[in-house]
């Protein structure tokens, strides 16, 4: 059965082939940009507070499945931070969510790379009145 031919690194400039996104080594300087999970705030603090928030809420909001992330929702982390929230981790700012559930939330609300290009681009709708 033949391959998919290989491709560029997604970084400009860089003609390593992968088998898609970035090569191994523009792949570690975009995670070395991202930092750790402890240095964007999610150290031991939040690690307990997840963890009684699943115990006191353990299924899905969106599908009803036994929920694994303690997701902020409907400000990112990040924005309520932003905002000057005195407790981003609050359980009025979060809802349990399974996995999928997650990931395909967040590829929706907080587009990355293409995604979040084609965001951009996209016009805002127009409410009707």
């Amino acid at each position: 059965m033949p391959r998919k031919p290989q491709t560029p690194c997604s970084q400009p400039g860089c003609s390593e082939l992968t088998n898609g996104g970035p090569c191994p080594e523009h792949k570690r300087q975009r995670e070395g940009q991202r930092g750790s999970a402890s240095k964007r705030g999610y150290d031991v603090g939040w690690q307990r507070k997840r963890k009684a928030y699943l115990y006191a809420n353990p299924w899905c909001v969106l599908c009803s499945c036994a929920a694994t992330v303690a997701d902020h929702y409907p400000l990112s982390r990040k924005q309520l931070q932003a905002r000057g929230e005195a407790n981003p981790d609050a359980p009025k700012h979060l809802r349990p969510l399974c996995k999928p559930c997650h990931d395909s939330e967040t590829a929706k609300n907080q587009p990355g790379g293409w995604a979040a290009e084609k965001a951009k681009t996209r016009p805002k709708p127009v409410p009707p009145f």
